[in-house]
């Protein structure tokens, strides 16, 4: 009863603030155009995201934006399968945090 009324609470604590109650959603794909945007660095995939489109932006004001910009640069130059973490929507663009290339 106590564990349950905990979750509960937390989540509405979660809810009332703003905070999302969702773990990031991930898309793989290949790289098939890379975009400098003045705001962002866009990666199209040929798979779509959570929100919509293939276009996933990698936001200058993130920390780890030049690794992000070398990983993405090095999935299209080498035509491995990029897998990006999703953390929010901006309409249907897919906002990213974080990534990495695989085999």
């Amino acid at each position: 009863m106590k564990k349950t009324l905990v979750l509960v609470l937390l989540l509405a604590i979660a809810v009332c603030f703003g905070g999302s109650a969702f773990a990031q959603a991930t898309t793989s794909g290949k790289v098939t155009v890379l975009f400098a945007d003045p705001n962002d660095f866009v990666v199209e995939l040929d798979t779509n995201g959570r929100c919509g489109s293939a276009y996933f932006h990698i936001q200058r004001a993130n920390a780890n934006f030049k690794e992000m910009t070398a990983v993405a640069l090095t999935a299209f130059t080498t035509g491995k399968t990029i897998t990006f973490f999703v953390a929010s929507c901006n309409s249907n663009r897919n906002i990213i945090s974080h990534g990495y290339v695989s085999r």
